[in-house]
């Protein structure tokens, strides 16, 4: 739910609930104004001004017995400003984790950092809603005049890790007014890196740090390659089908001594569930705002973009009608791209995962030969049934694998027909 006064376009649960709406976030503002600051706060997190009472929030997300695994909110490098969850309803158990510590928010509000703090829920009997205020940076970036655009905080990034592997690698290049700085704010700023998590006294937690060997798929420009060889990866095996991204990917994996440690193994191909055959790959139409659309390049079967009747005009000049599509060789996830040795894979090969996952080798654990840590993209934008998400969790769970996630959206859903809403339909 949205806040009338968000400046953001509504989303369609305001229009169905409009009473739920008005009293929502009339109770976020009697719990603001009837309590002196500041609020309960977990252990960790940081105020930027404790005695300053909480400003109201733009949204709420509202969950009706939701157990969540572990995660933290995505915040696309940009983050929010602090939750507030409060839980209702007729219920026992179900506290509120964070960061392994306990918190009753049963009628009693918590602020948290979501986008910093992992969090989850404690098992719970009875009937158990929970609602969670915050309001996304990207509604306050409006108003900040310090707020720095993609390209120069990619920029800032690409610098400061440049530095780190310089003896080993070039200067990362990406393409500026490109979506190629959104992959890097999401890989390279270490507050909110995705492909990482902490360990504490309940989570065991991955890291990148000193694996064998290293498989990426989906290589795109090849920084999470590069950031696994900053964190003593010995060996990278890199998969990219599109030939401007793989020619990026081979002088950013260049080594300044060809013959020294670590060794660097590419492939200008797609990776997928099945036999090795030559497939479409559909290049990604660019942004409405002409940003060159780099990483939801698919193969056609995968695609979420159609071709447009060419009579009709499209938002940029730089988008295509007709979509452009390639010539491409595919090689198999299981029995090929996925070899003996590699101890860690990623996975973000735009919506090709979603096979690979849901096939019978997923499941068996001798399917994964050396491999200890996976990170996978799940492209909701491909197959929005919570349900076949679900599945693919229970096969990595069978083959042995410990699941958690980050992102929005209803994944943690187990009804048969729930649908995975857009990013806007919060």
């Amino acid at each position: 739910l949205l806040g009338e006064d968000s400046g953001i376009p509504l989303p369609h649960a305001n229009g169905l609930f409009p009473d739920l709406v008005k009293v929502v976030f009339e109770l976020e503002r009697r719990i603001i104004d009837e309590n002196e600051a500041p609020l309960l706060g977990a252990e960790g997190m940081q105020r930027t001004s404790p005695l300053t009472k909480r400003p109201p929030s733009t949204h709420c997300a509202v969950n009706r017995n939701a157990q969540f695994t572990p995660h933290v909110d995505s915040g696309r490098g940009q983050g929010q400003t602090l939750s507030m969850i409060v839980g209702l309803g007729d219920y026992k158990g179900g506290e509120t984790l964070v960061e392994g510590r306990p918190y009753g928010i049963r009628y009693n509000p918590l602020e948290f950092n979501g986008w910093k703090q992992l969090h989850w829920t404690a098992p719970f009997s009875g009937e158990r809603f929970s609602l969670v205020f915050f309001t996304p940076a990207m509604t306050l970036a409006e108003d900040t005049d310090d707020h720095m655009n993609e390209d120069e905080l990619a920029t800032k990034l690409a610098d400061a890790h440049s530095l780190s592997v310089s003896t080993i690698l070039k200067p990362l290049q990406f393409r500026q007014k490109s979506t190629d700085a959104l992959v890097i704010m999401e890989l390279l700023d270490s507050e909110t890196c995705a492909y990482e998590l902490k360990p504490n006294a309940d989570i065991q937690g991955f890291t990148l740090e000193d694996h064998a060997c290293a498989l990426d798929v989906g290589a795109h420009i090849g920084v999470f390659s590069r950031l696994a060889l900053s964190k003593g990866c010995k060996h990278i095996i890199a998969y990219e089908p599109e030939p401007s991204n793989f020619e990026l990917l081979t002088n950013n994996l260049e080594k300044r001594n060809p013959s020294s440690l670590p060794t660097i193994e590419l492939h200008s191909e797609a990776v997928a569930h099945g036999s090795s055959q030559l497939r479409k790959l559909v290049r990604a139409r660019n942004q409405n705002d002409g940003t060159q659309n780099t990483w939801r390049h698919s193969l056609e079967e995968y695609s979420q973009y159609n071709d447009v009747d060419k009579t009709k005009d499209l938002p940029s000049e730089s988008q295509r009608n007709v979509l452009e599509r390639l010539d491409v060789t595919s090689t198999p996830f299981f029995g090929g791209a996925l070899v003996e040795g590699v101890t860690l894979v990623k996975l973000d090969c735009e919506g090709a995962e979603i096979d690979i996952l849901l096939s019978d080798e997923s499941a068996r654990t001798e399917s994964w030969l050396d491999t200890t840590d996976l990170v996978i993209e799940w492209s909701f934008t491909k197959e929005r049934r919570v349900s076949v998400m679900h599945r693919a969790i229970r096969n990595l769970k069978e083959a042995g694998f410990t699941v958690y996630y980050e992102g929005q959206g209803s994944w943690w859903d187990t009804d048969p027909g729930a649908l995975w809403p857009y990013p806007n339909d919060l």
